[in-house]
């Protein structure tokens, strides 16, 4: 997608403190912003969601969701985790494939 997001060790820490599965996740979650299979926009929170399918994860199969939000141009981390589903309502696919979103629902 081409925006840059930051990820302060305070937020990190939050993130670990929330979601303990997120622990030595590092790995997936960047991957998730690098390469994402889904980037929807959520326009009630204005927020970008980056979505990644992991085979194996903490959790089992599961997709990573990193929440982020982008203010003139300064994109930073809201929060990480992994689901089974994402809710699409309200949201519009701005990066990835439609077929994609099937995998999500």
């Amino acid at each position: 997608m081409g925006l840059d997001v930051r990820l302060t060790t305070v937020q990190w820490a939050h993130i670990l403190d929330r979601h303990p599965e997120m622990v030595g996740q590092l790995d997936k979650f960047l991957e998730t912003l690098r390469e994402p299979d889904a980037v929807l926009y959520d326009r009630m929170e204005d927020n970008h969601q980056y979505v990644r399918r992991f085979r194996k994860t903490p959790v089992s199969e599961k997709s990573l969701l990193v929440i982020a939000r982008h203010a003139g141009g300064d994109g930073f981390v809201i929060t990480a985790f992994f689901v089974a589903r994402i809710r699409l309502r309200g949201k519009e696919l701005v990066h990835g494939d439609e077929a994609v979103l099937d995998q999500l629902r």
